[in-house]
């Protein structure tokens, strides 16, 4: 088959869980013969990428220019529909409803009579903001995403739990399907967790992890305030952050370790986009920590399952369905720092219950590898291309 992919970014700029997905699914499809060509804009942060076309690990990639790019959700391309009705694809695949390149991609799908998927990774208006930008999100999904997601063939979600709320805003329940985000099989070989130790001159000491962006909306905030207890039981405890700097985010955590007197005990890694070191960085934690106002489905969590982590997040989103509290997890309050801080300082003084919580957590997340998904994602597209 002859599939597009459409999303905002794509590599070099690994911006989040949905560009590591569609580099992920891609390269699968490309190792089944499948010809794939992913469709992103030529910009990020203002930096402008110097080539518009490339080919990634047999994957041809197309870089978009922009005709307004005024905010995220406020990027127009130019010539998006052109481009894709010129390749004649069998599917048009498209990512986040609130994005109006996916409006354009749904719009080539029918305009080619070719079948069009629309993923759906976050419920826009269940995410906590400010309120300037929840009024507008919620309005978006009452009175406009009705007009993308029944456009499209199959509207795919991250989680049964997100399903209801997209029916409420106008998705039909027959076009739903519930298709996970999973990880590479590397992801469950052993990392190195020394090496990671030692390059950050951390070793010895009780790690607490954190990994995703830098960004209020994930809730590193929290951990920065929940330290101030971690550490009065473990003084030599480290904070390591490791992710992308967005808004700069890192700025204000900086200041609030400085407010609460633990800035020597925060660490900032900058993104890691090596897999091996990666994991590396999973399998030095004692704890890995995800604070997230909502999560669609969280990478990271899936990848500190396949470390066999203990992991501790918030039970928002699609969480839950990753992680049952108490069996593969610690699930918490979003911004309850009290809370927070019992569920770690509960796992580093109890080695046995991390173990088991670990354990269990990488024997469920061995479901969800890429050739699995795949599987699914191959099926959903051979049905919809009889329809």
């Amino acid at each position: 088959m002859k599939i597009a992919q459409v999303n905002v970014y794509f590599f070099p700029h690994m911006v989040g869980g949905a560009e590591w997905y569609v580099l992920n699914v891609s390269r699968e499809l490309v190792r089944r013969r499948h010809e794939v060509h992913v469709y992103a804009v030529d910009k990020y942060q203002g930096e402008k990428l110097s080539s518009s076309e490339d080919v990634v690990e047999g994957i041809s990639v197309h870089r978009v220019p922009l005709w307004l790019d005024l905010t995220y959700r406020a990027k127009i391309w130019r010539g998006l529909k052109e481009r894709l009705l010129k390749e004649e694809f069998d599917i048009i695949h498209t990512y986040d409803y609130a994005q109006p390149h996916s409006y354009v991609s749904i719009k080539a799908g029918r305009a080619s009579k070719k079948p069009s998927a629309l993923t759906v990774f976050d419920v826009h208006s269940l995410i906590p903001r400010p309120f300037y930008k929840s009024y507008f999100m919620k309005a978006f999904d009452k009175y406009i995403a009705r007009f993308t997601l029944n456009k499209a063939t199959r509207v795919l979600v991250r989680a049964p739990n997100l399903s209801e709320p997209l029916i409420e805003m106008g998705a039909l329940r027959e076009k739903i399907c519930v298709t996970p985000s999973g990880i590479n099989d590397i992801a469950l070989l052993a990392g190195n967790g020394t090496a990671f130790l030692e390059k950050y001159k951390i070793s010895g000491r009780p790690v607490i992890l954190y990994l995703g962006r830098l960004h209020s909306m994930k809730g590193p905030q929290y951990l920065v305030m929940s330290a101030i207890s971690v550490l009065s039981a473990y003084p030599e405890a480290v904070f390591v952050f490791v992710g992308p700097d967005q808004h700069d985010f890192k700025f204000t955590l900086t200041e609030l370790g400085r407010k609460y007197k633990v800035e020597d005990r925060i660490l900032f890694t900058g993104p890691i986009y090596d897999i091996k070191e990666k994991m590396g960085a999973y399998a030095a934690a004692d704890v890995f920590v995800l604070p997230s106002g909502y999560e669609g489905t969280s990478q990271a969590v899936f990848e500190a399952m396949a470390q066999a982590k203990p992991i501790i997040a918030t039970n928002r989103g699609g969480i839950p369905f990753q992680v049952e509290d108490g069996k593969e997890a610690v699930l918490v309050e979003y911004g309850n720092v009290t809370a927070l801080s019992k569920a770690i300082l509960g796992l580093l003084d109890n080695p046995q219950l991390a173990g088991n919580l670990g354990r269990q957590a990488r024997e469920k997340v061995k479901r969800f590898t890429y050739p699995a998904l795949v599987d699914q994602l191959e099926e959903i597209y051979g049905g919809m291309s009889k329809t």
